[in-house]
């Protein structure tokens, strides 16, 4: 793994295949309710500290964005969320504000206890795009939010994702680490089950 320190509040960490095979930890252990991805996570922040000072406490809240670079490797971001950015949470959302924030309850995704992954897009034309894509990659099913001014795909079966497909999601959108029933809750529910099918005729 390769670590390079963006900020006071933010570390890049790149995770090749081989080190997934290190650690034997396959692409779909990294989903956030499995126990190699929480050893995987604890061990990024261990290293992440030892080699540039990145240091996360208990009290810590840990935004976390990841996405494939190559078939080969992922980009994996943590930036610590400050106070006054989980603030945003408890208040209406700004639909005119051009920043964009993961939902941070849990401290750390390790807490996290959802099976599908969910992509964030911030423009409905790059969720159409995709869909376009990898309509004949992913037969499984997909729906459809909105929550504020960005869209979200959420995927019910993470298995039937290829590389093809993940990395064009890499590409139009990023991999947050939320649940379908946040977005159930707090965003409107647009397609349900057939998205990819459904946008992709558009």
């Amino acid at each position: 793994m390769k670590f390079k320190r963006l900020s006071d509040d933010k570390v890049q960490i790149i995770v090749s295949s081989e080190d997934l095979e290190k650690r034997d930890v396959k692409k779909w252990d990294l989903m956030p309710s499995s126990p190699k991805a929480q050893e995987l996570f604890q061990e990024m922040l261990d290293q992440a500290y030892e080699e540039c000072g990145f240091e996360v406490d208990s009290e810590t809240q840990l935004m976390v964005e990841a996405y494939p670079m190559t078939t080969d490797s992922l980009v994996i971001t943590l930036t610590k969320v400050k106070q006054s950015e989980k603030d945003v949470f408890d208040t209406d959302y700004d639909e005119d504000s051009d920043e964009l924030y993961d939902e941070a309850d849990d401290e750390e995704i390790a807490e996290l206890a959802s099976d599908e992954l969910i992509y964030l897009f911030k423009e409905f034309e790059d969720v159409v795009q995709l869909c376009k894509l990898i309509k004949g990659d992913y037969q499984e099913q997909c729906s459809m939010f909105k929550l504020g001014n960005v869209y979200y795909l959420v995927f019910l079966n993470p298995d039937g994702l290829t590389d093809h497909s993940l990395g064009m999601l890499g590409e139009y959108s990023t991999l947050v680490h939320l649940s379908e029933a946040y977005l159930l809750e707090h965003g409107k529910m647009m397609i349900e089950n057939d998205s990819v099918k459904v946008l992709a005729g558009m």
